[in-house]
């Protein structure tokens, strides 16, 4: 039975594995818009708007990339400005705004919409739950307004993310499959996933030389580790 201390430790590890987004904590994220750089000030300030532009550029914010590998669902609780027209009959979906989740290589996975119901300036509280696909050790999240224009923008402010599941711990150099142990069946799935390109792995844990890439000489790396029982 895990006692009181361990789930904590596994709670706090859970938020610890996941981006985060205000005025205060923005590190790694990325918003395209040429003209606004990321700062406290700009996301304090309702600076952070989505939209497409009229060059067609869609303007996007995007986290950095995280483990995920046994997270089953993300919520998220996000502060979207709006500043659209006022007259009940504009269309509120043109202020909708999507959250999506991307591989690490930015290949869109699935995503959740959710439309405001205020018109006019407004600062709505929008809730989110969106699916982590099973097998997927690394992803990224993406905000996008897409029916949006520069008069029916919307602003980010803030997004606070929560998991449900059982995150494979990271840190352990070496535990590639997640079970928290290493041993020879961490040898063979590093081979197998090298081989097929495809499988469910914890890429932090895999780079065992720690070189920022996994490739063979993690392997000899693994082996020789367990070889020498250190």
């Amino acid at each position: 039975m895990m006692t009181l201390a361990a789930s904590v430790a596994v709670a706090t590890a859970m938020a610890q594995s996941l981006p985060q987004f205000s005025s205060t904590s923005f590190d790694g994220w990325e918003y395209n818009n040429p003209g606004i750089a990321l700062t406290a000030s700009n996301i304090g300030g309702g600076k952070i708007v989505l939209y497409t532009a009229s060059n067609g550029l869609t303007l996007t914010l995007i986290s950095p990339v995280f483990p995920c590998l046994g997270i089953e669902s993300i919520s998220s609780v996000v502060t979207w400005y709006t500043r659209n027209i006022a007259n009940s009959s504009f269309d509120l979906s043109r202020t909708a705004l999507t959250l999506a989740i991307d591989d690490e290589q930015g290949n869109p996975l699935d995503s959740v919409t959710v439309t405001p119901t205020t018109h006019g300036v407004s600062t709505h509280t929008l809730n989110f739950t969106i699916a982590v696909p099973g097998g997927l050790s690394r992803a990224r999240l993406r905000f996008v307004s897409w029916n949006a224009n520069v008069v029916s923008c919307g602003a980010v402010r803030s997004a606070t993310f929560t998991s449900v599941g059982d995150p494979v711990p990271t840190g352990q150099s070496g535990d590639v499959d997640g079970d928290g142990i290493v041993n020879i069946s961490d040898v063979t799935t590093l081979i197998d996933y090298l081989l097929s390109g495809s499988g469910a792995i914890n890429q932090d844990n895999a780079d065992v030389d720690a070189d920022g890439t996994v490739n063979i000489s993690d392997v000899t790396t693994l082996i020789d580790t367990l070889l020498s029982g250190n």
